[in-house]
């Protein structure tokens, strides 16, 4: 079976609900010949109905499932949702399309890159206080509760920073007085919020704001809600490496891969999974290099500074209950060094991780060693 794309399901959608509409012809026939074509257009869009339920139908693969893609949040976003033999593919459709527009809408708020989102308008204040949608003020809420258990280590404050940095083909590394001259301005515990009031201020000067490491994982979470909402609750919502799981593949658990951080396309094992989120960072996603050395876009908050590859994780692998906390704590485990990272996880209930370490040690949290299946043995 063909995968479904993210375009095709939405056309799936609006194509059964507009064609005849859209058709001139069946206009002049009702105008000419109301009784008839009463009876025609009721005619036609039976036929419409049951053929986008046939197109809908023959999106369901031999696994029992419908796989829709597209492109948001500057990545690859995915839903592969199991419908089962003699499942409602055109609702199932219909509810994945529904769950890409979340998505899609919670960019348009918390996304930097945004010039009209809520967080850039935060951003671009001055530190006076503006009025934002609630989901903004929630991302922020959950960031600061993962920035004070992980002492800073995760910190969405870093923007100020983060901007001066590039990482890509070509790039070389800002200064250090450039970056000693913004690095006053990351401080999570300025950022503030007035639920009440519907507003976020940044306190210090020059300070801004980016949630690349939470608002995508929050994006997932959402999604997954749209089709749990909707009756769907066996699917996989992935974005850029953060994943959420919900039920399972048919009798199947679903499996989520963890990537090889020397292969583009290879994976060191997969973990088993149901009603979690599994999300993945690595030093090999985006980076540069610039005289010898290798800068991943991975920046410590408290320098200001890519992570140091000789000494933190190539890789960390997180699962938590959802992936808007796993987006952030996978963070904040990255900027640690691989043991200490691992009795990070081991000290919190709630998280599991696989850590693969700068000379590819792997370490795996106790709550996964029976989930985890290495695949290089």
């Amino acid at each position: 079976m063909r995968p479904a794309s993210l375009v095709g399901a939405a056309l799936l959608v609006v194509v059964g609900a507009c064609s005849r509409d859209a058709d001139p012809a069946a206009r002049t026939n009702a105008a000419d010949k109301p009784a008839v074509a009463g009876e025609v257009a009721a005619e036609d869009q039976a036929q419409q109905s049951a053929k986008t339920a046939a197109e809908a139908a023959s999106l369901i693969r031999e696994d029992g499932t419908i796989f829709a893609e597209t492109e948001l949040m500057g990545t690859r976003v995915s839903i592969n949702l199991w419908v089962g033999p003699g499942g409602d593919a055109l609702a199932a459709s219909e509810a994945m399309t529904d769950a890409i527009h979340e998505m899609a809408r919670i960019e348009d708020i918390a996304s930097e890159w945004r010039a009209t989102s809520d967080l850039t308008r935060v951003n671009e204040a001055g530190g006076a206080p503006v009025t934002v949608a609630p989901e903004l003020i929630e991302i922020l809420a959950r960031a600061a509760a993962v920035s004070a258990q992980t002492e800073g280590l995760f910190d969405v404050s870093f923007y100020s920073v983060g901007q001066l940095w590039r990482f890509e083909p070509g790039a070389e590394p800002p200064s250090k007085d450039r970056i000693a001259e913004r690095l006053p301005s990351v401080d999570w515990r300025s950022i503030e919020l007035d639920p009440n009031a519907g507003t976020v201020r940044l306190g210090k000067p020059g300070m801004k704001v980016g949630l690349g490491a939470i608002a995508k994982g929050y994006a997932v979470d959402r999604a997954s809600a749209v089709l749990l909402a909707r009756g769907f609750a066996n699917h996989i919502v992935e974005a850029g490496g953060d994943t959420q799981v919900s039920g399972q593949k048919g009798d199947k658990p679903w499996r989520v891969g963890v990537q090889d951080p020397r292969q583009v396309a290879g994976r060191i094992g997969h973990i088993s999974a149901k009603d979690e989120a599994v999300v993945t960072s690595g030093n090999y996603a985006r980076f540069f290099e610039w005289e010898g050395v290798h800068y991943t876009h991975i920046l410590d908050p408290r320098t200001g500074w890519p992570i140091p590859t000789d000494r933190s994780p190539k890789s960390v692998t997180l699962v938590a209950s959802n992936a808007t906390d796993a987006d952030a704590y996978c963070t904040a485990v990255s900027v640690m060094e691989p043991a200490q990272g691992l009795a990070f996880v081991e000290a919190h209930a709630g998280l599991e991780a696989v850590i693969i370490g700068p000379d590819d040690a792997l370490y795996v949290s106790a709550g996964l060693k029976d989930r985890f299946v290495d695949e290089r043995e």
